[in-house]
């Protein structure tokens, strides 16, 4: 019944990227080849990829991703060593909900920089985004090579190849900050001399890199990117537009995000009447990366009614989560949680009763999965909506490069019943969904990986959402934005 709650995915930022070389008596090999196999083990007892027939070919990716990692051990000497290969084992994968995290024990250190960072432009160029006050590259110069090697090639090797996924249009975007910031990476080789194209004519510059604060390095970033997450919130404009800022699907029942959504449904539902005559609406997903997809469904069926919502075919055939004990483990917390906040969803709390039973009866048969039942549970109290209701103007459905889990399962329901998605191309995630957490025996890092795979999902794995208007200006513009969703009725 509940698709996604728990997936949480973790919006691009400067993680991994303050590191630094660590203790010099730590046995960092022991270390890379501890935490790898440990996270071998970890898929393998609980990730469904081992046991499903579709994927044939997962197994053989996670024991070379191990091999791969084990070799590099050999040949590191510091953390930036470790940390570099376990994130090259994690993008194997080519999973945003398989995870790497660093914990407080990790050692960290300023980034190096040459004076400036390059970000994609529209067009799928490498320009230069943001330069320092001595910077001589101009911004909007194009990246044409460095060391003979083209942009794009570059940007793959050192850049994608730890990112995975990099044959989508998010991770170019949100990643392409990272070319010119030197992390230490022991494979990859940093670029010393560069080819760039300003006003036609090709300038070679030859690169002087030094230390950029942690405050400047996050500024530097943020401007190669262009992202923005607005509070969440409801807002309604002179011309009766109805604008909902929606940045986190947050599921943990006692987390900020959760008390605000929690409020702010609240207050959508006893004014319903009011919003679905509204001349338009608009449920803002800039920054949001996902959590609970129950948050998404009671909009759903405040602005369309219970009926039309349980009348869309769902977005999938079906789910099987992997019977094991950690999986059980980790949805029975999850249980314990709901069950100790007043203000969790009841839709929640039933659907976790029925999956730990569930899988607990499939682990004692022995089958490796458990298939969650098809047929939806009516709405309880504390979601529903109206039983017959529609929206009278447009629905827009805003996204950005950041939406993923959650919010793309908020895309598909949405768009289905009829909502308009404008902004920019959404993320995307393969068919593997809500992650649990391990920590690894080093202790300098923890992993997250899916526990359920969706099938017959209509959105095909690592599939974006492309939007039916498309924004090209920046993003973070709240003001621009909504003069231009409220021209897209002129059109």
């Amino acid at each position: 019944m509940m698709a996604n709650w728990l997936a949480k995915f973790t919006t691009p930022g400067l993680a991994f990227l303050l590191i630094a070389a660590g203790p010099a008596d730590r046995d960092w090999a022991s270390a890379l080849r501890d935490d790898a196999q440990a996270l071998h083990d970890l898929v393998k007892q609980n990730h469904p990829g081992p046991v499903n027939a579709l994927d044939p070919g997962f197994t053989d990716c996670n024991e070379e991703a191990l091999r791969t990692a084990l070799d590099r051990a050999e040949r590191i000497s510091d953390y930036p060593g470790y940390i570099w290969a376990m994130r090259a084992y994690i993008s194997a994968f080519d999973d945003g909900h398989v995870l790497l995290r660093s914990t407080e024990a990790a050692p960290d250190l300023a980034v190096r920089w040459p004076g400036f960072l390059t970000g994609y432009d529209d067009n799928g160029r490498q320009v230069v985004r943001t330069v320092a006050d001595d910077g001589t590259v101009p911004i909007g110069s194009e990246l044409v090579q460095c060391d003979d090697t083209p942009a794009a090639e570059l940007m793959a090797e050192n850049v994608g190849a730890f990112r995975g996924r990099w044959e989508l249009l998010s991770q170019r975007m949100i990643h392409g900050g990272r070319l010119f910031m030197d992390v230490g990476n022991p494979f990859v080789s940093r670029p010393d001399r560069c080819v760039f194209s300003v006003d036609g004519a090709r300038v070679t510059t030859t690169l002087q890199w030094r230390d950029i604060s942690d405050k400047e390095l996050a500024d530097r970033f943020g401007a190669t990117g262009l992202r923005f997450s607005p509070e969440i919130g409801a807002r309604t404009f002179d011309s009766g537009t109805r604008w909902y800022s929606l940045s986190d699907f947050d599921g943990e029942p006692e987390s900020e995000a959760s008390k605000q959504l929690t409020a702010l449904i609240a207050d959508m539902r006893s004014d319903g009447d009011a919003i679905r005559s509204a001349p338009r609406i608009v449920l803002d997903l800039r920054g949001n990366g996902g959590g609970s997809s129950d948050w998404s469904k009671q909009i759903a069926r405040i602005i369309w009614g219970d009926d039309t919502v349980e009348s869309v075919e769902s977005g999938s055939d079906y789910v099987e989560w992997r019977a094991s004990a950690g999986n059980i483990a980790a949805l029975d917390e999850y249980r314990q949680e709901y069950e100790n906040s007043p203000d969790a969803s009841q839709d929640v709390r039933g659907w976790l009763d029925t999956a730990v039973t569930g899988m607990q009866g499939a682990l004692q048969k022995g089958e490796p999965l458990w298939r969650e039942p098809s047929s939806a549970q009516s709405p309880s109290s504390d979601s529903a909506g109206t039983s017959n209701a529609a929206p009278q103007g447009p629905v827009y459905v805003l996204t950005d490069w950041t939406c993923a889990s959650a919010c793309l399962d908020a895309v598909d329901l949405w768009r289905s019943l009829g909502a308009i998605q404008v902004g920019q191309e959404t993320s995307a995630d393969t068919l593997y969904m809500d992650i649990r957490e391990d920590p690894l025996p080093s202790g300098l890092s923890k992993v997250g990986m899916p526990m359920k795979v969706y099938r017959g999902r209509a959105r095909g794995s690592n599939e974006p959402w492309t939007p039916v208007h498309a924004f090209a200006g920046d993003m973070r513009s709240t003001e621009n934005i909504e003069a231009w969703i409220v021209n897209l009725l002129k059109q």
